[in-house]
């Protein structure tokens, strides 16, 4: 149907929105926890240099006005994972006395001269970042160090960091990112399908019920109407007016049809327009549904009636509606040829079980409540089915082995005594 179309596309829809929305979603997260790693590395990588530099400096001794680099070849900082460079200030320059690349990315030495000797002049450190051989970026800082005697600045302790652990690891993080996102995503859009499904299967349901009823009731009003149109004309048409009498007949039988149908349907678009609610009350359902036979099966059909104290807990009105739909359903197709229609009614707690003995249903009635006759019998049992619904029950269609078609209609059940 269209409606079921209308819903796909919107699954669809809704299934991609999520998707979108997950994407731009994990897209940004991602971007900010990789911006984050990698100043968070950054500083880390900052405070383990100037902890290295910082003790470079306090392993630099003096003895007798010469510089002492002994310490820097036995102490853990000056071997360590981190390049210490030490230049000593002479008359006008400084000079390389002390090297310890660490492994490092080779780095051209004026990128190492320039910063010691600007440090050596001005007495402030300094933190930059300079290119390595790879034409990739290293971090760098260069610190002054002081004579022990004349606190003059003697030099500059350069320490270069190395880049290519942090690197390796938030190359790794940007990797489980994308490849955990990717799995979120195929996640996410399986889950979001099966909640969009499930989202818009009550919807679909109830608009494809509501398209059914409203197919039966167009098919069921128009045929009425096609009677009463079909024999007001042949009326007319009688040259020796001999047919007006049964011509009327007809036409009041279509009439009383017509008018019923439209009671019913009247009833059911208020009470899913709001204007009226299911007054539910406890009654005896067992007596209602000899009221209806009563009222309906008349000779030459007959009735089989077996039923108990039965105390419904609902709306009488509208369970009248359905059990005159299943009794007439059953006098109008519950029989063969022009046999008079034999049923059975048979009425237990909470539940109303009307046999025919005719040509049975089709394989196709439990879903569309619909016969092999060629009127179809559509609107009367897609209204009793959707009374026993709106009272918490069903309208189940069964076909007899005998022959014939059962009908049970189950309805909640009042406790104790009217």
């Amino acid at each position: 149907m269209q409606t079921a179309a209308r819903l796909v596309r919107l699954r669809v829809w809704l299934t991609v929105l999520l998707l979108v929305l997950n994407v731009a979603g994990l897209a940004g997260m991602g971007a900010v926890a990789l911006v984050i790693d990698g100043r968070q590395r950054a500083q880390v990588e900052t405070a383990e240099m100037q902890r290295t530099a910082s003790t470079a400096v306090a392993l630099l001794t003096y003895e007798s006005g010469v510089l002492r680099l002994h310490n820097l070849f036995t102490d853990p900082a000056g071997q360590g994972s981190t390049g210490v460079f030490v230049y000593e200030g002479m008359r006008t320059d400084v000079t390389l006395v002390f090297a310890h690349p660490a492994g490092l990315p080779i780095i051209a030495s004026h990128h190492l001269l320039a910063p010691a000797r600007e440090v050596w002049r001005t007495g402030a450190g300094r933190t930059l970042q300079v290119p390595d051989v790879d034409t990739d970026s290293v971090r760098l800082l260069a610190v002054p160090f002081r004579h022990a005697v004349t606190r003059a600045v003697a030099g500059t302790v350069v320490v270069v960091g190395d880049p290519r652990p942090g690197k390796r690891a938030h190359r790794n993080l940007a990797a489980w990112l994308l490849v955990g996102g990717l799995v979120f995503m195929l996640v996410a859009g399986f889950g979001g399908h099966l909640l969009a499904r499930r989202g818009t299967r009550p919807a679909a349901e109830a608009l494809t019920q509501q398209e059914r009823f409203l197919a039966d009731a167009a098919h069921e009003l128009r045929t009425p109407l096609t009677v009463i149109r079909a024999t007001a004309e042949a009326a007319l048409t009688d040259p020796e007016r001999k047919k007006p009498p049964d011509a009327l007949r007809q036409v009041l039988g279509s009439a009383e049809r017509l008018s019923a149908a439209v009671d019913v349907l009247l009833t059911r678009a208020r009470l899913v327009a709001g204007l009226r609610d299911l007054q539910r009350q406890p009654f005896r359902l067992d007596q209602l549904a000899e009221e209806v036979v009563a009222e309906l099966v008349t000779p030459p059909h007959s009735a089989a009636i077996d039923t108990t104290v039965a105390i419904t807990d609902g709306d009488p009105t509208l369970i009248r509606i359905a059990l005159q739909n299943l009794v007439s359903n059953a006098l109008r197709h519950g029989r063969i040829g022009a046999e008079p229609c034999a049923l059975s009614l048979t009425v237990r707690p909470g539940e109303v079980r009307i046999t025919d003995r005719g040509p049975g249903i089709a394989d196709s009635a439990p879903a569309r409540f619909t016969t092999g006759a060629a009127d179809g019998i559509g609107l009367g049992l897609s209204i009793a089915a959707w009374v026993g619904l709106e009272h918490g029950g069903h309208l189940r269609l069964e076909a007899v082995p005998t022959g014939g078609t059962l009908a049970v209609l189950t309805l909640p059940r009042q406790s104790g005594n009217l």
